[in-house]
């Protein structure tokens, strides 16, 4: 979950990848996003990209404490597929298809 307010500090793996100044290929290759003590995603662990909150790398990448994310949950946090899902109580459909939104 991405809480409301925190949006512009998300990052994806492609974007942990050039503040490391590594190509995407080979960070995915070296995997340091796994390494002891980084912070978790954002995003749960199902989720189609993998999201990092920005003020939790940094301080993890200087060798600071990592700061807790904390905060009650808002209407505008925002949710991915499968976080949806279990709020309503369904099963988020398959990757690849169709929905009811996407049909035409």
């Amino acid at each position: 979950m991405i809480r409301a307010g925190r949006r512009h500090l998300v990052r994806t793996l492609a974007d942990l990848a050039a503040q490391q100044g590594l190509r995407t290929q080979r960070y995915l290759k070296l995997k340091p996003h796994e390494a002891p003590g980084f912070p978790p995603p954002v995003s749960s662990p199902k989720a189609r990209t993998r999201l990092h909150d920005g003020d939790q790398v940094d301080a993890y990448l200087l060798g600071k404490p990592v700061p807790a994310l904390t905060g009650r949950e808002d209407d505008d946090d925002l949710l991915d597929r499968q976080e949806c899902a279990a709020a309503i109580g369904v099963a988020p459909p398959a990757p690849g298809t169709a929905t009811s939104a996407t049909r035409s």
